[in-house]
């Protein structure tokens, strides 16, 4: 998919990858920022410094990922202001992410 987006696509579908791509990193890094949170609050042992860090460890990859989609939707309402043919659907986001574990394996 990668390399025939490259070769064949249009610079419209070039972005539209790239930004599926970025919700996939941006999902991906909250998911382990929120883990890595939850672990350190459970191994915090009761100090309020440890706890305080762990909470916003845990807020801030969820403010994070709320950005990332605000920043979607942004680019697809002002692609859609300026008629410009931006699609990206999530069976798009879902192949890009097959192709991508796919690569890893």
């Amino acid at each position: 998919m990668l390399r025939d987006l490259l070769e064949n696509a249009s610079v419209i579908e070039i972005i539209a990858t790239f930004v599926a791509f970025g919700l996939i990193v941006a999902t991906i890094l909250c998911l382990v920022y929120t883990i890595f949170g939850g672990i350190s609050f459970i191994l915090s042992a009761g100090n309020e410094e440890k706890i305080k860090k762990a909470v916003h460890t845990i807020r801030f990859a969820v403010v994070g990922l709320f950005v990332s989609f605000f920043a979607y939707f942004l680019v697809r309402f002002i692609a859609n202001l300026l008629d410009i043919p931006f699609e990206l659907n999530f069976s798009d986001i879902v192949d890009l992410m097959q192709e991508l574990f796919n690569s890893f394996q």
